[in-house]
């Protein structure tokens, strides 16, 4: 049986290839703490001096969660949904904060998780051909794994745009709102990966990248800020949705009118967007927006991934996201040729309770991500800390 992780060094990069092609790189139990071991006996290397985080096969880096176990767990009556995104988020912070120099290459299909995992390292390169998303939403869940934290420093209300309707980024979008560095064609990836494990060229990793960058181009997200902004920077995703609703009939909304919009598609844009929200997990685009804006007020990224799990453990208990996963796995099955809409519940916005969301969100675990049992001193968590807010941001 293949290990779900290869792990070699060559030249002086340690080399962390996800092997699980098949599923396009998913992250299961094994996975994480395959990239755990080696990370930490990695940290204390000296044969080691950088590393490569990469995804093999040519569908993707990594799709996101591996969902089906949960699922599947969960029917055999065990508690993986905690143990699976704490173990999960604690690999995202020890990839934060590794004392070696991580460089990340993200193509293809990368999703949800697979973002977490590559997206707070200290080098993010995405090819010319990567497509990322955080499509939680879609499938009665949050975005997690520190996405919350990235997203609320995107410019504007962008990030709130991309929680809630789940949109797709291409490069040029990831680049510019802060998910990736540089942008590589995919037919010079593997040229990348040489330079960086050639140990007779002494050049930063980041020098070598440099040299393989291209421009990223024009953003098409960044194209639409300003109706984004006039939007969704409203208190509810009900307002949001009348907000776009209302701009999209041609009629003001924050100073602005799609026909002077930066966007010449602004009014069709915002049709879709409002029509994308109305098919999603009403519970999930609540706790989504809470989650975000949690996120604004000075977090660290390890304040973000504590309040996360919180509201993950939460969801793990409700119906929304086993009827989107069950949803979810039974669209991409060959046999079906049609989406499945997910029997949400509640279906209408109003019928969310708040009550219960902000309470998941604020109520301390039994079980934290970063419990002062886990062998960290306080000093290297304080720390640790400190790095996370002086950490990038976009």
């Amino acid at each position: 049986m293949n290990s779900p992780v290869n792990a070699e060094v060559v030249g002086r990069l340690g080399r962390l290839g996800l092997n699980r092609p098949d599923s396009i790189n998913a992250i299961d139990l094994e996975m994480m703490h395959a990239l755990t071991e080696t990370l930490d006996a990695w940290a204390t290397d000296p044969a080691v001096s950088a590393i490569l985080l990469e995804g093999l096969g040519d569908y993707g880096f990594c799709a996101g969660g591996d969902f089906r176990e949960i699922l599947t767990r969960a029917a055999e009556g065990m508690t993986i949904g905690t143990v699976f995104f704490r173990d999960e988020y604690r690999l995202i912070a020890k990839l934060a904060e590794h004392p070696k120099p991580i460089v990340s290459i993200m193509h293809g299909m990368t999703m949800g998780g697979g973002i977490s995992l590559a997206g707070h390292v200290g080098l993010r390169v995405v090819s010319d051909r990567v497509k990322l998303g955080q499509p939680e939403t879609g499938y009665g869940f949050v975005p997690d794994g520190g996405a919350t934290w990235r997203l609320a420093r995107t410019p504007g209300e962008i990030g709130t745009y991309l929680a809630l309707n789940s949109a797709d980024m291409a490069a040029a979008d990831a680049v510019a709102l802060g998910f990736a560095d540089a942008v590589v064609p995919a037919a010079r990836i593997g040229e990348l990966t040489a330079a960086l494990a050639d140990a007779v060229d002494t050049a930063a990793p980041e020098e070598k990248v440099r040299r393989f960058a291209v421009s990223p181009g024009e953003s098409a997200v960044m194209a639409r800020r300003d109706w984004i902004d006039a939007c969704y920077s409203a208190d509810t995703v009900q307002e949001i949705l009348e907000r776009l609703w209302v701009f999209s009939s041609g009629r003001e909304v924050g100073g602005l009118r799609a026909s002077e919009s930066m966007d010449p598609d602004a009014a069709a844009h915002a049709t879709e967007a409002a029509d994308t929200l109305l098919g999603l997990s009403p519970t999930a685009l609540v706790a989504t927006l809470r989650s975000v804006r949690a996120a604004r007020d000075g977090e660290t990224l390890r304040e973000a991934l504590e309040r996360e799990l919180r509201l993950a453990r939460w969801f793990t208990t409700q119906p929304d996201m086993f009827t989107g996963v069950q949803a979810l796995v039974a669209q991409n099955t060959e046999t079906l040729h049609q989406a499945v809409v997910p029997d949400w519940k509640p279906a209408d916005l109003s019928a969310v309770d708040v009550t219960d969301i902000v309470a998941a969100m604020e109520t301390p675990l039994r079980h934290s991500v970063f419990p002062r049992g886990l062998g960290i001193p306080e000093d290297e968590q304080a720390a640790a800390a400190a790095a996370g807010r002086g950490a990038r941001r976009a």
